[in-house]
This record gives C-alpha cells, sequence and structure tokens, in this order.
C-alpha cells in the first residue's frame, strides 16, 4: 500500500490487516560493591529525565482459511490514525483517471438502470478486471449494498477506517479526504490497481497486504458486489461487500 502527498489523501485497508501497539518502558539499575554495600538510581517517577515514552505499530496483515463447508471471511478490527494515513496511496483520486471507463466495454456490466454513474462505473471496473483473468463477471447486490451503507456510515461517525466483524462477506475499504467526486469508482480502481503487485501466488504468500484488495475483487468464487459511501469530518468512507468472500488461504483467484 502506498501513499503521496497531494491535496486528497486515501487510505485503503484490508479486511485482514491487524494494528499492535508496543511501549517503550524504562527500568532502574542497580550494583553492590565488594564490600556489599549497594545502590541504585532511577530517573524521576522510575524514568529518565527529558525522554518521551516511543510507541512503534506493527502491521501483521492475516488472510482467511477456507471452510469446509461454508467459507467465511475473517475480519479483524484494525484502525488507522492521521499519522499512518500516508501508508495507503493517494494519487486516489484516481477517479479522475478514465482506466475504470474504458474496460466497461470489455465487460458485461451486469449492473441495474438504478445505480448511480458512480457505482455503476464502480462494478464496470470490478468486471472489466475479471474478464482480464477470464472469471465470471459479479452482480451488483442490494442487501450488499445496504450492509456496506451501513458500515461506511459507522465509519464516517467514528471516523476510523476500521474492519467489520462476522458479517461472513468479503469487504474492501477506503477512505479519502475529499468529500465530491466518484468515490467508488476510485476506490475499486485503487483496489485494482494492486494487480501490479500480484504475481499469481496463493493468498498468505508473499506481500498478502500489497495485493489483496484486488485477489478479492477478482476472485473466482464471488458472484456478488454491494459498494456504498459515507462522509463524516474526517473524510468520506468507501466500503464494498462481496460474497461469497474471497481471499481464502492456500488458494488462488483464478
Amino acid at each position: 500500500m502506498r501513499v503521496s502527498a497531494c491535496a486528497s489523501i486515501v487510505v485503503a485497508l484490508l479486511a485482514t490487516d491487524v494494528a499492535a501497539w508496543t511501549p517503550v518502558s524504562y527500568g532502574s539499575w542497580r550494583w553492590s560493591s565488594n564490600t556489599g554495600t549497594q545502590a541504585q538510581a532511577q530517573g524521576q517517577n522510575g524514568r529518565p529525565k527529558n525522554i518521551k515514552t516511543i510507541y512503534r505499530t506493527v502491521y501483521a496483515p492475516a488472510v482467511t482459511k477456507a471452510p469446509v463447508a461454508a467459507p467465511t471471511t475473517t475480519l479483524i478490527r484494525v484502525t488507522t490514525t492521521p499519522a499512518a494515513a500516508p501508508v495507503a496511496a493517494p494519487e486516489a483520486p484516481v477517479a479522475e483517471a478514465p482506466a475504470a471507463e474504458a474496460p466497461a466495454a470489455e465487460a458485461p456490466s451486469t449492473g441495474s438502470s438504478s445505480l448511480s454513474s458512480d457505482a455503476q462505473k464502480a462494478l464496470d471496473a470490478h468486471n472489466a478486471a475479471r474478464s482480464e483473468v477470464n472469471n465470471a463477471a459479479l452482480s451488483w447486490d442490494a442487501g450488499l449494498e445496504a450492509d456496506a451503507l451501513a458500515w461506511a456510515q459507522n465509519l464516517a461517525n467514528i471516523g476510523s477506517l476500521t474492519h467489520s466483524s462476522g458479517s461472513g462477506q468479503g469487504e474492501n475499504l477506503y477512505m479519502s479526504s475529499g468529500r465530491s467526486g466518484d468515490h467508488l469508482t476510485s476506490a475499486s480502481d485503487l483496489w485494482i490497481a494492486e494487480k501490479a503487485d500480484y504475481s499469481g501466488q496463493k493468498v498468505g504468500d508473499g506481500n498478502f497486504a500489497s495485493y489483496g484488495h484486488y485477489t478479492q475483487a477478482v476472485w473466482k468464487s464471488t458472484t456478488k458486489v454491494g459498494i456504498a459511501s459515507a462522509s463524516g469530518p474526517s473524510g468520506t468512507y468507501v466500503v464494498a461487500r462481496y460474497s461469497p468472500p474471497g481471499n481464502m488461504i492456500g488458494q488462488t483467484p483464478f
């Protein structure tokens, strides 16, 4: 995942990212002389002066293990902070890039006349990418869209790019600091652009965090998608829900 500085900051996270915080602590020291005299020293309140407690973030992406009967996606809670935002990829105003519109002619949209222009372009972008690897086109699902909207509104309210859990659906997330524009299309373009980082390995091999959005978007057994967005004080959040879910560990998307 990558980010460059521009007017709009974009963050995309997998449904399987994990953030862990490890504090750096300070102890004291003690010694004794040959005569048995002991001495000890420590900073004020047990901590050296003028030294700040330091935290570092460790990201450990996980993948979904394929269940025997009905596959479900394990969605792990992930929280990003403004400092971590530059870890995604902001040339995200990719809404302006024509990439999503050109493929629309190649792949069936299986959309609906009731879809907004942004939603239709996002669906077309998914199906163009799937057509490139000979996977069947997705159909738009109103139920998945409703679920995606509910979670997007929650994210906008809490101001955090956090994955849901227990939905039994695949999930891709995206966040932009901007409020206007074709956010569903921008998100889809960004996820699909991860194709450049995928070389056909099984899910779980290599740098899964760099290609996992793409593999979910084109996953062979996924047949339906619903995408929605919601805006809040911190920006616009996009949620895509997929059924059946993809990214099964040890498998490939096509």
